[in-house]
């Protein structure tokens, strides 16, 4: 049997149609809405996590960053923390420096054990440097990095003058 044609348009079994009804549509939107719900939670974590870095993280990347600068500039980098910006800085510019996260206290400490006093029931070192110095031989000055969150440990490193990296006997939690 033939199919019937009237004014261009085939009527009978072969008719195909093209396009989504709306319910597919709808049944769509509906899947997606719900995949969206389920994993936004979990990305917003994920994005979050990529904005705050670690202390330990934003402290080696200064380190190396003006140990790097002291070796192509061919001359002494200071690295210091501005405790009014909260910032670890290694140069003249903005570019140049770190922020510091809010609530985790640093202190760059003389490499001997100075004088300690207890304080909120912590032993807080006293000697305190403002700045270390990192030369263009690629070695820095001889000091130790205090590193405490607050209601947590104090982490103390001692970082080798040789190679500006923690010493592997010097580090001591209190």
């Amino acid at each position: 049997m033939l199919p019937c044609t009237v004014h261009g348009v085939v009527a009978g079994p072969d008719r195909r149609r093209s396009g989504f009804t709306l319910i597919e549509i709808l049944l769509a939107l509906g899947v997606m809405a719900l995949v969206i719900a389920l994993v936004a939670p979990s990305l917003g974590s994920v994005f979050q996590s990529l904005d705050h870095e670690e202390p330990g993280e934003i402290l080696w990347t200064a380190v190396t960053a003006a140990r790097e600068r002291a070796l192509t500039s061919n001359r002494p980098v200071f690295l210091r923390y501005d405790r009014r910006t909260e910032r670890l800085a290694w140069g003249d510019n903005e570019a140049d420096s770190r922020a510091w996260p809010a609530g985790v206290e640093l202190r760059l400490l003389r490499p001997e054990m100075g004088a300690t006093v207890l304080m909120g029931g912590r032993l807080v070192e006293t000697e305190q440097v403002d700045q270390v110095r990192f030369y263009p031989d690629g070695t820095c000055d001889r000091f130790r990095v205090s590193v405490a969150t607050t209601g947590g440990p104090v982490r103390v490193l001692a970082i080798d003058p040789w190679t500006c990296a923690p010493e592997l006997t010097g580090g001591e939690k209190r």
